[in-house]
């Protein structure tokens, strides 16, 4: 009897403990409607993040190999950059273009004071000095980069003693004949050496840079008030211009006119070009494409490229960079952008509707960026090692980033 009721005692408890089981310690049961289905869709809180893997595989991507078939990819860089030898593996491995930031331009390569002391022989003569490109062409040849050569023409870092008569700031400007001479020498002596001492190097040049500017003073746009080729030649200097280069690029060596906001100008570089593509003396038009988070791409990139081809120009992303604020979103937003252009760039080449064959980098660090404190370009670098952003990422085609705009 006395078995009977410890057993009956057990059961009781066995029943109360289950019960309180099922109540779950206040949380509501659930009720079968509530079970989910084996073939619902889970709602985005019910995916677990997918973790990057250690290694990321992406990190042994190379960029200039992943568009290949559509593009080159290139970068600018200066001097200082090109001698760091803690980047040259980033710089060889994920990029086939080069273009020299500043070494290459009027400023660097012009000897005013071997001109001024060679008068009257230098005259329509004006000396030239190459020692600001050694290096960044040994670097471009030793490592199998190509080189685009900025720029021949420019109305910035052009002293004005070029323009006078006795080479001097101060001096007197020197007449359109004798200009447009000097012009040819300079055009001459550049090509010449740069095709004998390194040829096959320059694939491009960009003869006349940012000479159009709407609302100077010309009537068909172009630069007047800054600009001492337009003042002491005319307004039809870049057609002498891109006829020089033509005259002495070796064959096959293309030819650009390159500017910025190339969009909300794109009717006057068309209209000013025209004469100088149908006498056969250009290629291509450079677009710089200094941007931001807020640009857009399908507007003022993309179908911008697409017009320049349309009107029979090839196209080149010259100077691209995106500047972002120093946050965490910024960033994100920064490597969108970036993620955007690229693809849409890249789909439009293998559509038709682009004919462009390079994208540049302006630079290769946040840390010798013009723009530096925008935060602009693929790396960041602490003084002693460079890393790659998300905008890195973003370039070769990283699935976690998103290719929106806002």
């Amino acid at each position: 009897m006395r078995t009977r009721k410890i057993l009956a005692f057990l059961c009781a408890l066995v029943l109360i403990v289950g019960l309180c089981a099922c109540d779950g310690g206040g949380d509501a049961a659930v009720t079968p409607t509530e079970v989910p289905s084996p073939t619902s869709e889970p709602t985005p809180t019910d995916i677990p993040a997918t973790p990057t893997p250690t290694p990321n595989p992406l990190d042994s991507v190379s960029i200039k190999d992943l568009y290949k078939n559509e593009f080159k990819v290139g970068v600018a860089l200066p001097n200082s950059v090109i001698g760091n030898a803690v980047l040259k593996n980033e710089i060889v491995t994920n990029f086939n273009s080069m273009t020299l930031e500043n070494e290459s331009k009027p400023s660097s390569l012009l000897d005013i004071n071997a001109s001024q002391k060679g008068l009257p022989d230098t005259y329509t003569e004006p000396k030239v000095k190459f020692d600001s490109l050694t290096k960044g062409f040994d670097f471009a040849k030793e490592n199998g980069m190509s080189v685009r050569f900025h720029t021949l023409l420019w109305h910035e870092q052009t002293p004005r003693s070029f323009f006078t008569e006795d080479y001097t700031q101060s001096g007197t400007l020197v007449s359109r004949e004798v200009m447009l001479k000097r012009m040819e020498s300079y055009i001459r002596q550049v090509m010449k050496y740069v095709s004998e001492t390194y040829p096959g190097l320059v694939y491009c040049y960009d003869v006349v840079n940012e000479a159009i500017n709407p609302g100077d003073g010309d009537p068909n746009g172009l630069r007047v008030k800054s600009s001492f080729w337009y003042q002491v030649v005319g307004p039809d200097f870049m057609e002498y211009a891109f006829a020089y280069a033509r005259k002495y690029a070796p064959e096959g060596v293309d030819l650009y006119y390159n500017d910025f906001n190339c969009y909300s100008k794109k009717k006057q570089i068309i209209d000013n070009l025209t004469p100088i593509l149908q006498a056969g003396n250009i290629d291509g038009i450079g677009m710089q494409c200094h941007l931001d988070t807020h640009s857009s791409v399908a507007r003022e990139v993309k179908a911008t490229a697409q017009e320049f081809t349309k009107a029979g120009f090839k196209v080149q992303i010259t100077e691209l960079d995106i500047g972002t604020s120093n946050t965490e979103s910024g960033f994100e937003a920064q490597a969108m952008k970036y993620k955007v252009l690229f693809t849409q760039i890249q789909k439009a080449k293998q559509e038709g509707t682009i004919d462009i064959d390079c994208i540049t980098i302006w630079g290769l660090h946040d840390g010798v960026s013009w723009r530096g404190s925008e935060y602009p370009l693929l790396y960041s670098w602490n003084g002693l090692q460079v890393k790659r952003k998300r905008a890195w990422y973003a370039v070769v085609q990283d699935p976690s980033i998103r290719a929106i705009e806002y």
